[in-house]
């Protein structure tokens, strides 16, 4: 399994951030990345963050499944995503968001983790 966090690189970020704009420090990191069958998955709790909404129109361009992890009423991204989990609250209620969110990302993880051999106990001896 590839996986890549876009908000990981901190200077490739701010570099894009000062020479392209932050609306599109996500986008023009897929610009490079992004492959037809690739999942795309943004967290926002407004679902309005334009560097996400640029994310998602330029992954569905290239063939990437779009899935959006929101909140409050689900903002834009609410119809541009493939999927979404959302989770609707009043608008302003970033911790209980953000919260929810956390929780699902840990769901997830555990359950990715256990669909995947242990590669210490795949015929290593380890005991």
């Amino acid at each position: 399994m590839r996986a890549l966090s876009l908000s990981d690189n901190v200077p490739w970020m701010t570099a894009l951030a000062n020479d392209v704009g932050y609306n599109t420090i996500f986008a023009s990191q897929l610009e490079n990345f992004a492959r037809l069958g690739d999942v795309l998955v943004v967290i926002s709790a407004s679902g309005n963050s334009p560097n996400l909404v640029h994310a998602v129109e330029l992954g569905k361009k290239r063939g990437v499944i779009t899935i959006g992890f929101l909140g409050f009423d689900g903002g834009i991204l609410k119809d541009k995503v493939d999927d979404f989990l959302w989770l609707p609250t009043q608008k302003g209620a970033y911790a209980l968001v953000e919260d929810g969110h956390a929780t699902l990302c840990h769901i997830i993880t555990s359950c990715l983790a256990q669909d995947r051999p242990n590669p210490l106990e795949a015929g290593s001896g380890a005991t």
